[in-house]
């Protein structure tokens, strides 16, 4: 019996590897897009705390001090959302990379699939030829004797 050879193996050989690769970059992203949530809600937290507890103060100044604070927590949580922002388009992106590849990869190996299917039939054909030659060169030899 013949070996199965797909002729586009080496191909499919790539796709499963960029796949690999599009896999590791999205878990990348995603673990990137999870930390900058978590530091968004530290900041948040951070300033819901100070605004629920102010500090005691006795002088204008520690006023002033307190509300320059709360103002610098404001501009980190903008900043921090903007930075949440673009870690969920890169992640979104990482995404439909990983999408495409796993796609492409999955069309090869149905390609893979019915070429295989194509060759058991052929060695099935292959083989009942064979047997009914078998069974022609018998029943003529039986005829002979």
């Amino acid at each position: 019996m013949d070996k199965f050879n797909f002729k586009l193996q080496k191909v499919l050989e790539f796709k499963e590897s960029y796949e690999e690769k599009k896999k590791e970059e999205f878990s990348i992203e995603l673990i990137n897009y999870y930390e900058q949530e978590k530091r968004l809600k530290e900041l948040t937290e951070e300033r819901k705390k100070a605004i629920n507890n102010p500090p005691k103060f006795k002088m204008i100044f520690d006023y002033q001090g307190f509300y320059r604070y709360l103002d610098l927590l404001e501009k980190r949580i903008e900043r921090q959302n903007q930075a949440l922002n673009q870690a969920k388009e890169r992640l979104e992106k990482a995404r439909q990379e990983l999408i495409k590849a796993t796609k492409d990869r999955s069309i090869i190996e149905k390609l893979k699939e019915k070429a295989y299917e194509e060759f058991l039939e052929e060695q099935s054909k292959k083989e009942q030829r064979l047997n009914d030659d078998y069974a022609l060169y018998s029943y003529l030899r039986g005829e002979r004797r």
